[in-house]
This record gives structure tokens, sequence and C-alpha cells, in this order.
């Protein structure tokens, strides 16, 4: 196994139980102690974990993004939600951003009654959801393919969104935070979602209540970049109340 895999394989046990010993690990992974050691220094060193004497814990207020597959199943009913309210910013003949995730998966499905707009995406379970609509423009970015969410990430992906000028954006997000703004686990996705905020002229997070008041590894973008919040779940009104003191717009449907 490659160590890459074998660290998000460590990161997933460590988001369902929250910490784990050396021992626990060695004997799942069939290696040496030596080995995942290494391992979670490396998780150290991104911020995810926190050592402790025979083992590791999950870093208080860290968000580790399961696969898109998981991710899937998970508050469905407020991504609907979402996905309902964030289609009334959209009209016809307008270019369209839309990130790879879970909940922009479910405003792709509503989308599909449009004729004439365009829509730009990094994600090819957007895509799947789109390809049949012969009246939307489609484009899919190039770029490495990230089996974990079916995206394409890297420099090609980066470079191929700041080529479009577009008249909004969908963002997904890991965590929203005062003190982060926006967070991703992963420094490729960063890179291309802060892409796709420079091409638009409005921007839109679209994220679940689940994902405020925590921070992922890599910020890619303060709230000063953000138009507006659309969101749905159990979220309090402290915590809107700090947002929009801060001058950011949250739509809580």
């Amino acid at each position: 196994m490659l160590s890459a895999t074998r660290r998000q394989k460590i990161k997933e046990i460590l988001m369902e139980k929250k910490s784990v010993t050396v021992t626990e690990l060695c004997n799942i992974f069939n290696v040496s102690d030596e080995t995942i050691r290494r391992d979670l220094k490396k998780l150290e060193q991104e911020g995810i974990i926190e050592k402790n004497y025979g083992g590791a814990i999950l870093k208080e207020g860290v968000s580790i993004v399961p696969p898109i597959s998981q991710r899937s199943k998970e508050f469905i009913q407020e991504k609907e939600r979402i996905a309902f309210e964030a289609i009334n910013r959209i009209k016809e003949g307008m270019v369209v951003i839309l990130d790879t995730g879970t909940t922009t998966q479910q405003i792709a499905r509503k989308l599909k009654s449009f004729q004439h707009i365009t829509v730009i995406t990094n994600g090819i379970n957007i895509v799947n959801e789109l390809i049949t609509n012969n009246s939307i423009n489609l484009f899919l970015v190039g770029g490495k393919v990230k089996n974990s969410n079916f995206s394409t990430v890297g420099p090609e992906a980066q470079k191929a969104f700041l080529q479009f000028s577009a008249d909004i954006a969908f963002i997904g997000t890991s965590g929203i935070s005062l003190e982060k703004g926006l967070t991703t686990s992963d420094v490729f996705e960063a890179e291309v979602k802060r892409a796709m905020i420079d091409s638009s002229k409005e921007v839109i997070v679209v994220a679940d209540s689940s994902k405020f008041k925590k921070n992922a590894m890599v910020s890619f973008a303060t709230l000063s970049k953000v138009s507006e919040i659309i969101t749905a779940g159990e979220i309090s009104s402290e915590l809107l109340e700090s947002f929009r003191q801060k001058g950011v717009k949250i739509t809580v449907v």
C-alpha cells in the first residue's frame, strides 16, 4: 500500500474514532511501528493530529473530509433545500461555475430544466448529471483526477478556470469559520477553488450547518470574498449573528 493511501485511511479511522494507538495501526496495516510513526509525523505536520504517548488524537476543530460516496448519504434533505434556493440565483444566459461536491451535485440535478446556460466544472459527478441536456453548454476542466471526490485538480485545472469569466460560482467547503474563512483538506483543491472565485463576479458558498466553526487544513478564501452563504440545518442565532456582524450574508433554508 502506498504511504499516501495509508495516511488517508488513518484519517478516516481518526474521523470515526477520534483517537488511535500505534499498535492498533500496525495491526490494521501490517506494517512496522516505525512506518506508522512516520505517517503520524506527516499528519502532525499537516496540522491534522496531535501525537501523544503511544498514538495520536484528532486535533480539535479539524475537519477531515470523507469520500464523496459517504458524503452523498449525509444531510440529504439539507442539501436539497440549499439547492432549491441556489437555483433562484441563476438566470438563463448565465455562465455558472459549479464546484465539485455533493451539495453542488444537487444543484446540477435542478439545472436540467434550464435551456441556455453555460456550466463550467471540475466535478465529474456534475458532468454526469448534466451531460444528457444538449441545451446546456457544458465544460469539464482538465487536470489530475482525484478519485475520492470525482474531481480534477492541479495546475491544469487552476489555469483552465482562470481563462473563463463567470457570472456566478457555487463553491463547496470543508469548513467555515470567522478566523480562517473557507477551508479545505487538500492543497490542490484549495488552489482550484481560489481560481473559481477569482473567475466569478459573484461567489455563493453552499454548505450545510455541519461545516460551521470547523477548520480544515488549508484556507482558500476569506469571508470578504463571499457574496452569500446558503445553508440549512441546526445553526444557532448567536452564530449567525456573529457572521452577519462581519458583513457576511447568510441565507438559512
